[in-house]
């Protein structure tokens, strides 16, 4: 069934365009992760293209004249060198196959389906998730079908990080902000659900996510609190003497499974993305104990703005050719010794 917990400003600023009339042809869903931007994209587009009410159906919804354009689409397509690639972002080439058409690198040539007469005779709605990995290029190219939107399409970039998005780009959106659900709404969320976890870990879980359902599910699926509990006096140790050798195998391991994990679910999921996920769950587990420093007392928030700063570096440092297993090799020395230089720090110090 398909359920949006919270987001009440979201849902009625949707519910107000669709009665007034007043539905606009391109939008930005923004906010946290697994907050339900792309469930609400959905249910959004349900909504355009069936007449239903926003928010009133329940059940997994298809139509011919519904496109969810996603990184791991480029797995499928005709385009041999494309579907050979490790696809951590959307390129321009997958945009234009699925949505915009154009000249694609393999010598294509492809007809916008954008600008295509519907199916159904009726709209048509193109929504984008995780809009901030769409290219620069791919950026640009789109920013054509948003100027000159051909009529009764509809294009919603679901993201994350709609800083990522060119100002071109958001100038010509209508953007809906999405937030972490309070307490309440977790609980709601909770009674929905059905987690076999022991309570101690479902409790963790739900502090970790800070609100994010998602994370929570995120969590128990690959048993982050586990993880938690084995790395609980190297986390609590930042910025003590104290080195803590199995701390980087520990996270290494976490990654590694993680990643086989998402596989396993989704054949289509690129092992790099899936790399870059997982590592970024943990930097959010160091970070709760970051944000627990900086309100503290005065010597233990200097010690978490120094921690923060870290894992800023460390964070910066994904979308470069450095390794994941190196990244975390130097986040576990760095975290224990608050010390700067850069992420490729190598800890021979565990040796």
């Amino acid at each position: 069934m398909t359920v949006i917990v919270g987001q009440e400003t979201a849902k009625n600023t949707l519910k107000n365009a669709l009665c007034h009339g007043r539905t606009h042809h391109a939008w930005i869903f923004q906010g946290p992760t697994g907050v339900g931007k792309c469930t609400a994209a959905v249910e959004f587009a349900r909504s355009l293209l069936s007449g239903e009410e926003f928010g009133i159906t329940a059940g997994i919804f298809q139509h011919n004249d519904l496109h969810v354009i996603r990184k791991e689409d480029a797995s499928w397509s005709k385009n041999a060198a494309l579907a050979r690639r490790k696809q951590t972002n959307i390129p321009v080439d997958l945009l234009r196959e699925r949505m915009i058409g154009g000249r694609t690198g393999d010598d294509r040539t492809h007809d916008s389906v954008a600008f295509k007469t519907s199916v159904s005779g009726g709209h048509k709605v193109f929504i984008i998730d995780e809009a901030e990995l769409l290219d620069e290029t791919a950026q640009n190219a789109l920013l054509k079908t948003l100027e000159e939107p051909p009529v009764g399409t509809f294009v919603i970039l679901v993201t994350s990080r709609d800083d990522l998005l060119l100002p071109t780009i958001q100038s010509r959106c209508q953007t809906v902000n999405f937030s972490l659900l309070d307490q309440h709404e977790m609980n709601q969320w909770l009674e929905s659900m059905d987690f076999s976890v022991s309570k101690s870990d479902l409790e963790w879980s739900v502090a970790f996510s800070s609100g994010s359902p998602g994370d929570v599910c995120v969590s128990i699926e690959t048993n982050l609190p586990n993880l938690a509990g084995s790395l609980h006096g190297f986390v609590r140790g930042v910025g003590g003497s104290k080195v803590f050798p199995e701390a980087a195998a520990l996270m290494i391991h976490y990654v590694e499974s993680f990643v086989k994990i998402q596989l396993e679910k989704n054949t289509l999921c690129s092992k790099e993305a899936a790399n870059r996920q997982a590592f970024s769950v943990v930097l959010q587990l160091l970070g709760m104990e970051v944000r627990a420093l900086l309100g503290d007392e005065r010597d233990s928030s200097s010690l978490g703005i120094r921690a923060a700063a870290i894992l800023a570096d460390i964070e910066g440092q994904v979308r470069t050719n450095i390794s994941i297993k190196v990244l975390l090799e130097s986040l576990a020395v760095r975290w224990v010794h608050l010390c700067g230089g850069d992420a490729t720090l190598v800890p021979v110090s565990l040796e």
